[in-house]
């Protein structure tokens, strides 16, 4: 793990906003990064702890991802199940329902969980469920945008120490990050509950 970061650390230097942009694209179209895109924002805001040029990171990291989800989505929509053939069928399956009862905020979800928690399962099946495209390139981008966000945010605090902080507590932080939609799910699910 040390020379993932090691390596990551080089690119994050020589790279800059657009090397980012370039790996959150590659990571999202569903190549493993190991939450690359992740590791750079917060190595580069800890390095340069402004808020402005975290910002110009973090749109850059999200604004990535969503090309590459796009490209994924699109891939699903016109392979469809011809190119499922990769997942497990019952996975399929199960994110298609997923995607077909609550449709974009299982993108939103998806693209929120750090890894080792796959997206491309939920971005691939979004575009086999046909998910309208507007509404998942905002449940994307918001996603993206408070992943990537808090980590910035913990840099621009905390500045070389966030990544040890991320490291350490990325399970506490998926939980914080994770709770107003869990909450919300349950919500639409109790709603949806009385209406019967």
């Amino acid at each position: 793990m040390t020379e993932w970061i090691d390596w990551l650390s080089q690119y994050a230097f020589e790279g800059g906003i657009a090397g980012l942009f370039a790996l959150s694209v590659v990571d999202s179209v569903g190549v493993p990064t190991g939450g690359g895109p992740d590791v750079v924002v917060a190595l580069l805001t800890s390095l340069r702890p402004d808020v402005a040029y975290a910002v110009s990171l973090v749109m850059a990291a999200c604004v990535g991802s969503v090309v590459g989800c796009l490209a994924l989505y699109w891939v699903g929509l016109r392979g469809g199940e011809a190119g499922a053939r990769r997942f497990a069928a019952n996975a399929i399956a199960r994110t298609r329902d997923s995607l077909e009862r609550r449709g974009a905020w299982v993108i939103f979800l998806a693209v929120l969980a750090p890894p080792p928690i796959p997206t491309k399962l939920f971005v691939f099946c979004a575009g086999i469920a046909a998910v309208p495209i507007f509404p998942f390139v905002v449940a994307t981008f918001l996603g993206r945008l408070l992943r990537y966000g808090t980590g910035a945010a913990l840099a621009v605090l905390y500045g070389e120490q966030a990544l040890d902080l991320i490291r350490s507590s990325s399970t506490a932080i998926l939980l914080i990050l994770l709770l107003p939609g869990v909450l919300l799910l349950i919500r639409m699910g109790i709603r949806r509950w009385y209406r019967r």
